[in-house]
């Protein structure tokens, strides 16, 4: 059911796309903001605690519902009901969307639009040059497809069998929209003290699937290229903890796209390469959940 539910969704969010403004709920970008500024400078065990007790708080009526479906309607009710949570979970923006809008502004020759439609990828302001600003946008894509997408299918389908899977992936896109606003409400001046605890709650749920999608980026592309860089830059993993996921991603990312873009003169080839190399890496994990739901099914 958990795959049928995560197989739904994907496809409505790919054929029904003038309804998807619907996930604009600005309801929760109101609560993350608040969220955000009540617990950004929060600090250790209490400050953490405090901060996944706020973060739960869209996510526990989900939860409750999910749970009472898997139970009472575990049939096409609650396949309906986890579709939809996982629909919005994978909103409000969408990635292709945005990098689409990126590119046309950028072959326009739109430049003071290039680069406010970068900054809605990249999550600060944009650089003017536009060599910079593509690889900037490039670094990003391979970032935000774990942050807004494989992150959320990731633990929908871990908690799916346990009926949990729509709190999960709504958590996950809570915790992810509760940073975003944290970083962009973030005092530079104040940044010495440390990280805050939304991105520590992020980190910690974007962490696991991080490595399976930089998998996927490898599997997916120049496989010994990505295979070569994460083996020599293991080692030089930042010291700062809340960047390794970051780091990760694209520098696998990087690598797995390097003989596709080969000396490429047009700037936007790499944010081009890069979104092929995510759809084909999402495409490579869907599959090899078909498969083990398949097997399961058959065992």
């Amino acid at each position: 059911m958990t795959l049928l539910a995560l197989l739904l969704a994907l496809l409505l969010e790919r054929l029904a796309t003038r309804l998807l403004h619907l996930r604009q709920a600005g309801w929760i970008e109101d609560y993350a903001g608040w969220a955000a500024g009540k617990f950004v400078a929060a600090g250790g065990p209490a400050g953490m605690a405090w901060c996944v007790a706020l973060a739960l708080i869209p996510v526990v009526p989900v939860a409750a519902i999910a749970l009472a479906l898997a139970q009472a309607a575990p049939g096409i009710v609650w396949l309906g009901f986890a579709s939809l949570v996982l629909i919005f979970s994978l909103g409000p923006r969408d990635l292709a969307e945005e990098v689409s809008e990126y590119l046309d502004r950028e072959t326009g020759g739109d430049a003071a639009g290039a680069a406010l439609a970068a900054s809605a990828i990249i999550e600060h302001d944009a650089a003017q040059r536009r060599e910079l600003r593509a690889a900037a946008v490039e670094d990003a894509i391979f970032v935000q497809a774990n942050n807004r997408i494989f992150g959320v299918l990731f633990w929908f389908v871990v908690l799916g069998p346990t009926g949990l899977g729509p709190a999960a992936a709504w958590l996950f896109r809570v915790s992810d929209l509760i940073r975003r606003r944290a970083i962009a409400g973030a005092d530079p001046s104040a940044t010495a003290g440390g990280p805050g605890c939304p991105e520590r709650l992020h980190f910690v749920l974007a962490w696991a699937p991080a490595r399976l999608l930089a998998l996927g980026y490898a599997l997916a592309g120049s496989f010994e290229d990505a295979r070569r860089s994460w083996r020599e830059r293991y080692s030089g993993f930042p010291a700062r903890l809340l960047e390794r996921n970051d780091w990760l991603l694209v520098h696998v990312g990087r690598a797995a796209i390097s003989t596709a873009i080969g000396g490429a003169s047009d700037p936007s080839a790499p944010a081009r390469a890069a979104m092929r190399l995510v759809r084909r890496a999402l495409l490579f994990w869907v599959t090899i959940i078909a498969l083990l739901s398949l097997a399961a099914w058959i065992a």
